[in-house]
């Protein structure tokens, strides 16, 4: 049974063109970039304005544009100064103590930029990622990174370190599951250091979402998993789904439902729980296997199964649901996408595409019309930004 848990988690959180949402306007702000220093700052400067896609933009070449930003980098010191018609209007500067940590100070200038034009938010530029990837069998070290993942620091290492979660809006707080003789749920401080073990449990032991101090846990303390909640104030642990087979991965969907997978239709297909009536419905009559699944306010973003080849790899594709009107769009077209995330903001989706035996972190900016992928050379086993 346990071995039969484990697989379907590991087909929930292991596994352009593409998109068809309508863009929100049709005329971006035209800007002059003008850019000094060091070469790898301006690898990042042009990555973030082009994911971010809200500019028309030139760097290092002239456009007539009215406005103009000026970029330099040097001595781990990035400076800006925003130009109108010429006229210095603002100078900003931001710095870091370390060079691997310029990728922040772009995103960090970059955000600034597009909050000053009072455009759409992009919290995902400025947000930090944390993943579990595994280096060897029974080896999963946890990474910070930024969102490009041009910036990566081990943080936990030394066994099977699994589903980093962050635990606060500050990103100062993670947990983190440990998968030992039993496995054992940790929150670690980034700041102080501090490790906190919060359970420990039989079978699974897993967060999957978290909202304040209410954490959303897939437990299996008698062989069968179930989604439970568990407010960590008062210690309380409460059963959420009660069902003789397979109930993980539940997030909380609003103030009033929970979604999760279950396999209670002979296969993983994404449910939801009224809270308060306890009604228990299916949320997606599309696919044949509905693996992955992230909520945000009324919005549901589901990976499903949409092909059943024998021999060869399957198309897993990512579609979004929106509760209040049942509307469902299609995000992704080929591939194996997977584990999907929601930003902060709800802008964007970061998720997993598998490729063979290697990962891409792709993320889909959902006004923009636009899908982006990151590589890495190892095997992306859950992340959380």
């Amino acid at each position: 049974m346990i071995k039969k848990i484990i697989l379907l988690l590991t087909s929930i959180f292991l596994f352009a063109n593409e998109l068809v949402i309508t863009k929100y306007f049709n005329e971006k702000p035209k800007i002059n970039v003008v850019y000094t220093g060091d070469k790898n700052v301006l690898k990042i400067l042009k990555m973030d304005l082009t994911v971010l896609d809200h500019f028309n933009y030139t760097i290092n070449k002239e456009n007539n544009a009215t406005y103009r930003f000026e970029f330099r980098y040097m001595n781990k010191k990035l400076s800006v100064k925003y130009f109108e018609n010429n006229i210095l209007k603002i100078e900003k500067i931001y710095k870091s103590n370390s060079y691997a940590y310029f990728p922040f100070l772009v995103h960090k200038a970059v955000y600034d930029i597009n909050e000053f034009y009072g455009l759409p938010k992009a919290k995902f530029l400025i947000r930090k990622v944390i993943y579990s990837l595994l280096i060897a069998p029974k080896q999963a070290n946890i990474y910070l990174a930024d969102y490009t993942l041009s910036y990566k620091r081990k943080i936990i290492s030394g066994g099977l370190n699994i589903f980093p979660k962050w635990a606060d809006e500050k990103q100062n707080v993670i947990y983190y599951t440990k998968l030992g003789r039993l496995p054992t749920l940790y929150k670690l401080n980034l700041r102080t250091g501090k490790r906190e073990k919060i359970l420990t449990s039989q079978g699974l032991l897993i967060v999957s979402d978290v909202k304040k101090d209410k954490l959303l846990l897939t437990l299996a303390p008698a062989g069968q998993p179930d989604v439970y909640e568990y407010d960590v104030t008062n210690k309380k642990l409460t059963k959420i789904t009660k069902y003789k087979g397979i109930d993980v991965n539940g997030k909380f969907w609003g103030n009033d439902k929970v979604v999760f997978v279950s396999d209670r239709y002979g296969m993983p297909m994404i449910f939801s729980k009224d809270i308060n009536n306890k009604r228990i419905q299916r949320v997606l009559y599309h696919g044949k296997n509905q693996v992955g699944v992230d909520a945000y306010k009324d919005y549901l973003v589901i990976s499903t199964r949409e092909t059943s080849h024998q021999f060869s790899s399957n198309t897993f594709n990512l579609f979004l649901v929106n509760k209040k009107d049942d509307s469902l769009k299609r995000l992704t077209f080929k591939g194996q996408n997977s584990y999907p995330n929601f930003s902060v903001d709800g802008n964007s989706i970061m998720f997993i595409k598998r490729e063979n035996f290697y990962s891409k972190i792709g993320i889909i900016r959902l006004n923009e019309n636009k899908v982006f992928y990151y590589p890495l050379p190892k095997i992306l086993q859950s992340l959380d930004w």
